[in-house]
């Protein structure tokens, strides 16, 4: 059964971890209002800093000043208009002391009635500051991400995708010459392509550095497919193997590898590159802009 603390003209629900100021409700942040639980529950004794942090923040380490924020604003709740240290004591070097005198009742017993509810235009005013905040945050994620600028023509019909940087079995620093050259190349020939969208590889990098999955990135920015992949390479070959796969369901479109000559590597790289982007072209139904067979490439 729940517990209420009642000291000086607040109460405190300790099942609910509401305090209460008369009939009227006292808002507190959480670990504020963790604080004064347990300072409430062990009054007038002396609660070290590290003990109280440990009961406060049970799974994370913080630093005593974000303790001491929390008490600062205890205080605020409970001296706000009253004398200084009336309720919760700093016990130098030590922690704190919760010392005004403190009436427990039990509401199984009849000895107190539970906390008064949030009057009812209270509650029906948070939920539509709730919906307005939800329908702000969607139209501001809306025009970040759905909507283009006025620079970029967006076809009927027309596939978005975005290059994932090749996974990389070579040791660095070749890695990153093979990968993300290659990488470089085959965004390059995509964005050539008639009638595709391809996203920026910096927005990419962007959302690795933030930990999201490319299966959400893609769903964030709206795109189509994603093409992904992986450069290996044994004694005398390194092998391009490349997959484009559907956004919405996670399925593969199309996969083929590609293998060639270490020593010509370098120079292939450029052609391995069109090669792949005219096979995405191919499984997307994209006109290529490429040159015809026969005229002299770049």
């Amino acid at each position: 059964m729940s517990r209420v603390y009642e000291f000086g003209p607040f109460h405190y629900d300790a099942g609910q971890r509401l305090l209460f100021r008369d009939d009227a409700l006292v808002p507190l942040v959480p670990k504020a209002i963790d604080t004064l639980h347990v300072l409430v529950e062990r009054r007038g004794r002396i609660v070290d800093k590290a003990d109280l942090m440990k009961l406060v923040w049970p799974d994370a380490v913080v630093e005593e000043v974000g303790l001491a924020r929390n008490v600062s604003l205890l205080r605020k709740a409970l001296e706000g208009d009253g004398a200084e240290n009336a309720y919760i004591e700093t016990i130098p070097k030590r922690g704190y002391r919760f010392i005004a005198p403190v009436t427990e009742v039990d509401p199984a017993v009849g000895n107190a009635a539970p906390p008064p509810a949030l009057p009812r235009r209270h509650a029906a005013r948070r939920w539509l500051i709730a919906a307005a905040a939800t329908a702000i945050l969607a139209l501001i994620v809306y025009w970040q991400f759905y909507t283009p600028s006025r620079y970029v023509t967006v076809a009927p019909g027309a596939p978005s995708l975005a290059v994932v940087p090749f996974e990389c079995s070579i040791p660095e620093p070749a890695c990153t010459a093979a990968s993300q050259g290659f990488n470089e190349l085959l965004v390059t020939d995509l964005a050539k392509l008639g009638g595709i969208s391809v996203l920026a590889p910096s927005t990419v990098r962007r959302h690795q550095q933030m930990k999201n999955s490319m299966g959400l990135m893609g769903r964030l920015l709206g795109l189509d497919v994603l093409v992904e992949g992986s450069v290996q390479k044994t004694a005398d070959r390194i092998r391009i193997v490349a997959r484009l796969v559907d956004v919405h369901t996670g399925k593969l479109i199309w996969a083929e590898s590609y293998e060639y000559s270490v020593s010509q590597w370098e120079r292939m790289q450029d052609g391995a590159a069109r090669e792949m982007a005219a096979q995405v072209a191919a499984h997307l139904a994209i006109r290529q802009a490429f040159p015809n067979p026969g005229t002299p490439s770049r």
